[in-house]
């Protein structure tokens, strides 16, 4: 069947899932904030693309009345390699800048340790970990980014260009979904996070002091914390990083299974941590968005395996690669990573998806019951009041 009848395909890959064209040039690009440019024939798309320059998204052609992903233009097979080979070298230039300082610095880490030394304050393995981490994030992973994009590059051709057609439309797809609720709790997250972090009588350990989870007090009856707790983080990169992978994570749930059960999962993340981390590490204080993060993790993986034709395979293996690396990171960091909340938040949102979503042959997302806006709201005014209490913790 082809696309335009879109009657049993996923909403990513029918015929009216991108905008029409613009008027005007017949050949164009449009990226992802919407800056458009025109060409009168097609080897000045193809001059275009073949600089790198610019955020590639869409493409238009005559053939075609709506926009496209530039995958489903065959001749635009060699211009698209180029433009992978020149984001490879661009990565393995940052892996060569990044490789002297950050070698160095786990080889001093290394030393320090087996000295019993405590570098700019820190603990010997503390700083250890730390420099492993930085060596992995600015070293290993351009590496890696480069060897993928120069392989991708060597196997681009008209022929298997083709088979990347599903993966191309499903995120830029994804990327033109709105997502109020995502948008929502990230400006939540913001509030309290700006208020523990800049605002200066209430400063960023007399927020973790006041609402985190303090295991000794949350036991001699402050329930509480166990809910502001998920609102307050360590540091400003643990802000950083628990943020973006919420809204990342949280933009697909919210897409795909819809906002009544981002809200559910988001909710039940919260206690699923909150009571994994008590009754694990009783003596360490946790805080941190993180076993939400890891909640809805755990719901993508259960949700897109029982919905198989609603995301292309390639997509869904990159949850799994978000997987490993939380599997990585947690051995490394285990001296300062809450392993405990992770754990109770993945096994949480692994359960919620298994208990609320039967296996699915419908290349269409689930509609939304009653039931399902009951609990979704019911679970919205209860993390709104935690955020509020993670305030007021501080503040007041």
């Amino acid at each position: 069947m082809s696309r335009d009848a879109g009657v049993d395909q996923p909403a990513w890959a029918r015929g009216n899932a991108f905008e029409k064209k613009p008027e005007g040039p017949q050949y164009g690009v449009r990226d992802g904030q919407g800056v458009e440019l025109g060409f009168d024939d097609l080897d000045e798309l193809k001059a275009h693309l073949d600089t790198g320059k610019g955020r590639l998204a869409w493409v238009w052609v005559p053939e075609h009345e709506r926009l496209l992903a530039p995958e489903e233009v065959p001749e635009l097979a060699g211009s698209l390699k180029k433009r992978r080979l020149i984001f490879a070298q661009q990565d393995e230039d940052a892996f060569r800048r990044s490789l002297l300082l950050t070698g160095i610095l786990v080889l001093y880490a290394a030393y320090a340790f087996l000295r019993g030394a405590q570098p700019f304050g820190f603990g010997g393995l503390d700083f250890l970990v730390i420099s492993v981490f930085a060596f992995l994030y600015f070293t290993a992973r351009p590496w890696w980014e480069a060897r993928k994009g120069r392989k991708a590059a060597g196997n681009l051709k008209a022929k298997t260009m083709a088979e990347e057609i599903p993966e191309a439309r499903f995120e830029l797809w994804m990327e033109m979904q709105k997502t109020p609720l995502s948008v929502f709790l990230m400006a939540l997250l913001i509030l309290v996070g700006a208020a523990q972090f800049f605002i200066p009588d209430v400063g960023n350990f007399e927020g973790i002091r006041e609402g985190g989870l303090d295991k000794v007090r949350y036991a001699q009856g402050e329930r509480w914390r166990l809910f502001t707790a998920a609102f307050l983080h360590g540091n400003l990169i643990h802000f950083i990083l628990n943020a973006s992978a919420l809204w990342y994570l949280g933009r697909r749930v919210e897409i795909l299974a819809r906002w009544p059960q981002l809200a559910g999962v988001f909710f039940l993340g919260i206690l699923g941590a909150g009571w994994a981390t008590v009754e694990i590490m009783p003596n360490q204080l946790s805080v941190g968005i993180s076993g939400v993060v890891c909640g809805l993790l755990g719901f993508l993986l259960v949700f897109e395996t029982l919905h198989r034709k609603l995301v292309p395979r390639p997509a869904r293996r990159r949850l799994a690669a978000i997987l490993i690396s939380l599997v990585v990171i947690g051995v490394l960091g285990f001296r300062f990573i809450d392993n405990a909340a992770h754990f109770g938040g993945l096994a949480t949102g692994v359960a919620y998806a298994l208990v609320v979503f039967p296996k699915s042959s419908s290349p269409h997302r689930p509609a939304i019951l009653l039931q399902d806006y009951l609990i979704g709201g019911v679970a919205l005014v209860l993390i709104s009041a935690s955020a509020l209490g993670a305030l007021a913790a501080m503040i007041l």
